[in-house]
């Protein structure tokens, strides 16, 4: 069924594609929560560019990160499979014979440039996954500019990419390490929150147990949310200066734009790797960990819970902005649509006219989405980290299902459409419904690797 209506969908852009070809660049921000963005909800956050994209294209609420870390988020993007299909940790090993987007963009005829993050594979030189232009040394070990910010480097190249090849058509990623940890923003972006006083009634429950976690250390909850602010504030001028060389070059009509997330927001005690409180008792913090644990105040939203390594909306629900103008609509906010990171790959190759010679993927075409129409699933979100003992996960229309791998804790079921903070645990009240939907799970895990390897690289 996917495959068919992947080649109806290439149909139906194709008369889109043969006007129009367009470039494109794909934004990744790293550990950016969903209620992070301004436009996205944020009581204090200042997100000019990024709330652009979504005045002048489509924002939507209901994207989801094919992972809980890093190399699986990124690993969905760019193969259109689950990472928990991959045997091998791509970090440590790469794609093997996957095929990737950027191999298929260059195929297509378009220039490929990758600046930023990498964390997909061993091998980071030209040529790697199709990919004309990988970064530079420079980007990745030399110190900040002096009023920049961690990613104005990586936005230097990419401009520098832009710049080369306004004649062609062109795809990049542009994949940040704001607002990863460590939070260390030049001081002129922390001033511009100089006067911030945080309202704890301003965010979540949710939000508001991690503000009691960096009190606990004796964490300043104001400078920390100044300090999370002025970095991501950084992200965003850096964003508005490629946009801004778009406009120069006159290339923003024929470029498709996407802003996204590789997992939810990081937390103090993913940091802290505060399990439980006795853990905490017997074990102190150092004061590099007590500073980070300061630090990280990415939010996920005002009605969600959870954060990176985790299953829960908080951890896999992230921001995806999506800007073409005159294809994609502007001012649009898509309420509907679920949206994948494995979806990416079938979406881009049908939006670009690119014929998919395989048809192992993982992902489905929601380019009608993208465009302005709705996208209904046909099959359910997966997730899974690259481990035989993990957890797995469920997300089947609006059902959420969480099914404990090893015999400990409990099965949990929420309905999305009226408990998004997955909070009331209805397993015991719909256990016809909790048997269909592992059913569904335990096909999809049977079809699994019995064992992983992950090598030198380890998930973050």
């Amino acid at each position: 069924m996917i495959r068919l209506l992947c080649l109806l969908s290439l149909c139906f852009v194709s008369s889109l594609s043969a006007a129009s070809r367009p470039n494109i660049i794909f934004i990744l921000a790293d550990d950016y929560g969903w209620g992070d963005p301004a436009c996205y909800g944020h009581p204090y956050a200042k997100t000019p560019n990024i709330d652009r994209l979504a005045r002048e294209g489509t924002r939507f609420t209901q994207f989801y990160a094919t992972g809980v870390t890093c190399c699986p988020a990124r690993t969905g993007l760019m193969t259109g499979k689950r990472p928990a299909t991959f045997a091998k940790y791509p970090a440590s090993f790469g794609f093997g014979d996957r095929v990737t987007v950027t191999e298929l963009m260059k195929k297509a005829g378009y220039a490929t440039g990758h600046f930023g993050k990498w964390h997909i594979g061993p091998v980071m030189t030209p040529g790697t996954y199709g990919i004309d232009v990988i970064g530079s040394d420079e980007e990745n070990v030399a110190p900040k500019p002096v009023d920049g910010g961690k990613d104005t480097r990586v936005y230097d190249n990419a401009i520098a990419f832009l710049e080369k090849h306004k004649d062609v058509p062109f795809y990049m990623n542009v994949w940040g390490h704001i607002t990863h940890h460590p939070i260390q923003p030049q001081q002129r972006f922390v001033d511009e929150f100089a006067s911030l006083k945080v309202k704890d009634a301003d965010f979540s429950a949710y939000q508001r147990e991690k503000f009691a976690t960096v009190r606990k250390h004796g964490g300043d909850v104001d400078d920390s949310m100044r300090r999370f602010l002025g970095e991501a504030f950084s992200m965003d001028q850096d964003i508005g200066r490629l946009l801004a060389k778009l406009d120069e070059l006159k290339l923003t009509e024929n470029t498709l734009v996407i802003f996204n997330s590789d997992q939810g927001p990081s937390s103090p005690q993913d940091v802290l790797r505060e399990r439980t409180a006795a853990n905490a008792a017997k074990k102190p913090l150092s004061p590099e960990k007590a500073r980070l644990a300061h630090h990280l105040l990415g939010y996920a939203g005002p009605e969600v819970r959870g954060g990176k390594h985790g299953d829960y909306e908080g951890g896999v629900r992230v921001p995806f902005i999506v800007r073409w103008p005159g294809k994609v609509p502007a001012g649009r906010v898509d309420a509907q649509s679920v949206l994948s990171g494995a979806d990416w790959l079938p979406t881009l190759c049908a939006i670009t006219g690119v014929t998919l010679k395989a048809t192992d993927f993982d992902g489905e075409n929601v380019s009608a989405a993208l465009l302005g129409g709705v996208h209904i699933r046909t099959q359910p979100l997966f997730w899974k980290v690259n481990s035989e003992k993990a957890d797995p996960t469920l997300r089947w229309q609006n059902w959420k299902l969480h099914v404990p791998h090893r015999v400990r804790g409990e099965v949990e079921l929420y309905d999305l459409a009226t408990d998004p903070g997955e909070r009331h645990n209805l397993a015991p009240q719909k256990p016809d419904l909790v048997q269909e939907l592992t059913t569904r799970l335990k096909a999809w895990t049977d079809t699994l690797p019995k064992t992983y390897e992950h090598g030198d690289v380890k998930e973050n």
